[in-house]
């Protein structure tokens, strides 16, 4: 195997960065969920809801490896997960947070549902801009 020094286009490293920063509040926010007991006073069984996280975060990793293999698949799976996160985080804990003085363990409860949203639309947002980038740059070498 040859190792290349190819550098990856700014808007790659964007969505690289921003899919990291995701799993840095995401992880945090459905452990916390399990160690509450969220699923089971929602009545969603434990083990389903566990089987579909994990199935997200490997569809996240997976965009990952596309991304960096600069396959477009990998930035369309972001734009969909930059829709997902936020939509999912937003639906289910807004309400709680704005009609409640205290929220879970406070402040870092709160952080990581706020992080899930601004990081979820950043996301979205850097997976399109790159994969116009790479539309544009595959035009120029027609």
């Amino acid at each position: 195997m040859s190792k290349t020094n190819r550098k990856l286009p700014t808007w790659t490293m964007r969505v690289v960065i921003l899919s990291l920063l995701m799993f840095f509040f995401a992880i945090p926010h459905t452990l916390e969920d399990f160690a509450l007991g969220e699923p089971a006073k929602n009545g969603v069984p434990a083990p389903v809801l566990a089987f579909v996280v994990a199935a997200l975060l490997a569809l996240q990793g997976l965009a990952l490896l596309w991304v960096g293999q600069q396959d477009r698949r990998g930035y369309f799976i972001h734009a969909g997960l930059g829709v997902f996160w936020p939509l999912a985080a937003g639906i289910a804990q807004m309400p709680v947070i704005l009609a409640s003085s205290h929220y879970r363990s406070g402040f870092i409860s709160v952080s990581y549902v706020a992080g899930i949203i601004l990081i979820g639309i950043l996301l979205f947002l850097a997976s399109l801009k790159a994969l116009k980038f790479d539309s544009m740059s595959k035009q120029g070498r027609e």
